[in-house]
């Protein structure tokens, strides 16, 4: 069951109190000697015939004769109607001890037969109403659950959860609701009897099942997902870019009207769907009606998934750890863009330049060696990422050591240590093999330089004030020619 829930045509309950005064009574007592009672019934009905009709001449046509046979029949009649009398208050009963509606389907499912009886129909008059009532409102549910639609229900959610894909839910959403309107339908004849639909009472109910179950025509909407997937594939037949394993589309950023090109796996998401579409109708029993050619689509799409997904793997991760290099760093991962590039410039007939090249292999979707270009480019994308990483970690570092240089009090030693930590980690970076590390070095050098005059502006502006002659008060010249001291010099920090 898709939604998880329980189906209404096999979960309907309702409460059935048992009937006042003397029923519980007759109820107990009968559904003690039930069973009895109905071996007895059924002997008497065999027996019947023979005991009123054994002693009667049917040959015997003169008025004596007719006379004996009508009477015979009579005699069958009131035998037949204290049975009927009797079984109509053992179903009665048994309904009556009930506690709720499911017992009382069963009751109702296994004496089935003698409610073709008008003297038990009426005995089960009421309880017929209760359950008819009940099986109206389930109707009513299931019809508010088909107006909400299978997007917005809950089935759907738990269909994405568990990678059921959305026509196939759908399909299956209908088949659940169908499944349970039948079973309702397959109640109300274990109640009613075969004829139910054209019952009076109910007549209406029939009516509303049947009007649900032709808007739940799975048919229906496996014609319609058809016939949506045939136009998409005529649309698109003559389309060259298929073939392309990867496609550069333009992707607005922001507050620019041109946008950005970005590269992107040339594989869209409905033929993801498709083929985990197509698995599932075959599960559902629609193998012989799917198209031949949506199966060869089907089939394309299988092929083309893994790699389809490793190259959105790839693409995506490149364009996360390229995002976090800034104009400054890009010269230190030269070497690695310039290898992505060329990689992913092998599906277009194109180098990294733009120039149009011929000598290099061309990868398309049917290459052979897609698989072996996928992975090298992973490989690539992988190796990137984790010198990025390093990169961004080394520049964390050495702004902390040049933060370092503006803080440390004028100490020799200190300041060396604060040098001493940019250029290990300088070092460190020349030692992992950046590219165009001197120019990079050239750019913390001036920082450093700018740090470090920054301070020496600051060290020489507390020298010269603290040398600038000082106007002080009468008062403050006399206290400190009685004491004979000067003010004091005030140090630079």
């Amino acid at each position: 069951v898709l939604s998880g829930e329980k189906e209404e045509g096999a979960g309907v309950t309702m409460g059935a109190g048992k009937e006042k005064g003397d029923g519980n009574n007759a109820g107990a007592e009968e559904s003690v000697t039930g069973e009895e009672y109905s071996a007895w019934a059924l002997r008497e009905v065999d027996e019947a015939p023979m005991a009123l009709f054994a002693s009667v001449d049917v040959l015997d046509l003169s008025p004596r004769g007719v006379a004996v046979f009508n009477s015979a029949l009579e005699g069958y009649d009131r035998k037949v109607d204290a049975i009927e009398e009797r079984l109509a208050r053992l179903l009665r009963g048994k309904l009556a001890a009930c506690q709720d509606a499911e017992d009382m389907f069963r009751v109702f499912a296994r004496f089935n037969p003698l409610l073709t009886r008008s003297r038990v129909r009426a005995a089960v008059k009421e309880f017929q109403l209760q359950l008819m009532n009940t099986v109206g409102q389930a109707v009513q549910k299931l019809q508010s659950k088909f107006t909400h639609k299978y997007e917005s229900s809950s089935a759907s959610c738990i269909a994405t959860i568990r990678g059921i894909p959305p026509f196939s839910g759908k399909i299956l959403w209908a088949k659940q609701m169908e499944r349970q309107v039948h079973a309702l339908m397959k109640r109300m004849s274990d109640v009613l009897g075969k004829e139910w639909g054209q019952q009076l009472e109910g007549r209406q109910l029939r009516r509303s099942c049947d009007e649900l179950l032709s808007k739940l025509d799975s048919r229906a909407y496996f014609r319609s997902w058809v016939s949506e997937w045939e136009s998409e594939l005529s649309s698109n037949t003559a389309s060259k870019l298929n073939s392309y394993p990867i496609i550069v589309v333009r992707q607005n950023s922001g507050g620019s009207s041109g946008g950005v090109l970005v590269a992107k796996a040339n594989f869209d998401q409905k033929h993801e769907y498709l083929f985990r579409e197509i698995r599932y109708l075959k599960w559902l029993g629609y193998e012989r009606d799917i198209p031949r050619t949506i199966a060869l689509v089907s089939e394309e799409a299988i092929v083309r998934y893994p790699h389809a997904m490793a190259l959105k793997t790839a693409l995506s991760s490149y364009a996360a750890a390229r995002d976090l290099i800034t104009p400054e760093l890009e010269p230190l991962v030269a070497k690695e863009l310039r290898a992505i590039k060329d990689s992913i410039a092998e599906a277009f007939d194109v180098s990294s330049d733009g120039a149009k090249v011929t000598s290099k292999r061309r990868i398309r979707w049917d290459s052979k060696d897609i698989s072996g270009w996928v992975a090298a480019l992973n490989e690539l994308v992988s190796r990137f990422e984790e010198r990025v990483e390093i990169l961004l970690r080394a520049c964390d570092n050495i702004d902390i050591a040049i933060e370092a240089l503006g803080t440390v009090a004028y100490d020799r030693q200190k300041f060396c240590d604060a040098v001493e930590n940019v250029q290990k980690v300088v070092d460190e970076l020349s030692l992992a093999g950046y590219s165009d590390l001197a120019s990079w070095g050239d750019r913390v050098n001036r920082k450093m330089g700018a740090v470090l005059a920054k301070r020496l502006e600051e060290a020489l502006h507390a020298w010269s004030e603290t040398f600038q002659p000082v106007e002080a008060d009468s008062s403050c010249e006399k206290d400190s020619k009685k004491k004979g001291k000067t003010a004091p010099v005030r140090a630079p920090k």
